[in-house]
């Protein structure tokens, strides 16, 4: 058993101790949980969300309906499927980052062979969306 040490060296390690449980408390998050009410209007917004992403990738030509499947956790988009070609995958890029809650778009998409460029109707309002 080790000995118990008193004086100012005791004193240095219960401070250091209380940094490191101070410093292990910041990393835990520092943000309460979340009610069940703003749960369910997180639900709503990702719902929201995933809709309005999946019907401006459907409405492009150059994609089409199904190619791309759209993830959203807490305004993250993340974009799984294959883009025939460079300029489909721009597009689909564009488009989830015009919808408005959208904090991130993440690239989860295969490049496949196709055209570099392509017409792209990203830049249009959709019902409900703020943006232009």
């Amino acid at each position: 058993m080790l000995p118990v040490r008193s004086g100012p060296i005791r004193s240095l390690m219960l401070i250091a101790l209380g940094g490191l449980l101070q410093g292990c408390a910041l990393l835990g998050g520092g943000r309460g949980r979340e009610t069940p009410a703003q749960a369910q209007e997180r639900m709503v917004q990702e719902q929201a969300i995933l809709r309005e992403v999946e019907a401006r990738l459907a409405a492009e030509p150059s994609l089409g309906p199904g190619r791309i499947r759209v993830v959203v956790n807490r305004g993250d988009v993340h974009l799984h499927g294959a883009a025939p070609g460079f300029g489909a995958l721009q597009c689909a890029l564009a488009n989830a980052e015009l919808v408005a809650g959208v904090r991130l778009v993440v690239d989860l998409m295969v490049l496949q062979p196709g055209p570099s460029t392509v017409t792209c109707l990203a830049p249009r309002v959709f019902a409900g969306s703020p943006r232009p």
